[in-house]
Formats: C-alpha cells, sequence, structure tokens
C-alpha cells in the first residue's frame, strides 16, 4: 500500500511538471468553479505501536476552484459503513488544492480525527492527488491517494474513487 501511494505522488509529479498537457486545449475555466463528489474507498490505519486496522469508506467532498490553479473545500468521510469495532469513525478536514493541469491535483487538508468507544478526537493531516476523468461536461470520475497523518503517530492510507459534479 505504501509503495502504491509514494508511486501515484511520484507519477503526479512527473506527469504535472513535465511540458506535455494532458487537457484538452478546448477547456475553458470561468471561476470560480465548484465541484461537489461522492467518495467511496479503503484505508489502512497504522498505528505507532505496530496496530493495524482497516476498512471501507465513504464520504462527501466539496471543492471551491477560484483560481486557475488553486481551491480549497469541506471534505467529510465515515469509515465501516457504520461498524462501531472501528476505533477511527470518520474525518473532517478542510483541503486547499493546487490543480497542476486540468485533470491533476495534489492537495494537503487541515482537520479532526473522530473517534469511536470513548477514544479523544486527534487532529490530522492530509496529503493526497488525484486524477479528474471528465464524463460529459459536468460529471467526473477521480482516483485519489491519500496519507493521512494523525496526532500521535498514527498514519492512515487511503485508496478512494470519488464521482463528482462540477457546476
Amino acid at each position: 500500500m505504501k509503495r502504491l501511494l509514494f508511486a501515484l505522488c511520484v507519477l503526479t509529479l512527473i506527469s504535472g511538471f513535465s511540458s506535455v498537457g494532458i487537457a484538452d486545449e478546448d477547456t475553458e475555466h470561468h471561476l470560480p468553479h465548484n465541484h461537489i463528489a461522492l467518495i467511496v474507498g479503503h484505508a489502512e490505519e497504522e498505528q505507532a505501536d505496530g496496530h493495524h486496522e482497516d476498512g471501507k469508506l465513504w464520504g462527501i467532498d466539496y471543492v471551491r476552484q477560484f483560481h486557475e490553479h488553486w481551491a480549497w473545500g469541506l471534505t467529510f468521510e465515515q469509515e465501516g459503513f457504520g461498524d462501531s469495532d472501528q476505533s477511527r469513525q470518520g474525518i473532517f478536514a478542510v483541503p486547499v488544492s493546487y490543480f497542476v493541469n486540468d485533470r491533476w491535483r495534489v492537495f494537503a487538508a487541515a482537520g479532526i480525527e473522530f473517534h469511536g468507544r470513548g477514544d479523544p478526537d486527534k487532529a490530522l493531516l492530509r496529503i493526497g492527488t488525484g486524477y479528474e476523468f471528465a464524463l460529459g461536461k459536468h460529471f467526473t470520475i477521480s482516483p485519489e491517494a491519500q496519507i493521512d497523518f494523525i496526532a500521535g503517530g498514527t498514519k492512515v492510507y487511503v485508496l478512494a474513487l470519488a464521482v463528482g459534479y462540477g457546476f
């Protein structure tokens, strides 16, 4: 999982900073641009003491692009599809995204990880990347890879698929 996330991040940097553009030349940006997406994926948690947990996740992501390359947003994810046995129940984060081109984006987010079973909520820092495929004029599908760094030394590796609508 770690190798896959690392490879996706390296691929993003290489393709994003290359001189060859991936996006169509006819694409026009009308800013601000809003995008809302439903997210499904898989998360693997690696705690500082070596304990591992994994589970499915779902969520919603809102992004408001205010510049050709920059955007901010809100993300909410719930883990386990209601499975109360997991300690990590979900997150709320505020990402800042940099659009390398019309398809690739890299992002960082500050947020809160929510816990069940009486465990305290913890601060998190998320970094990630995604590639957006256009499906017509408004719809998109985007595979994403993310790493959450949780206060106390826990890391959570996330692979997700976002299906969105731009307006």
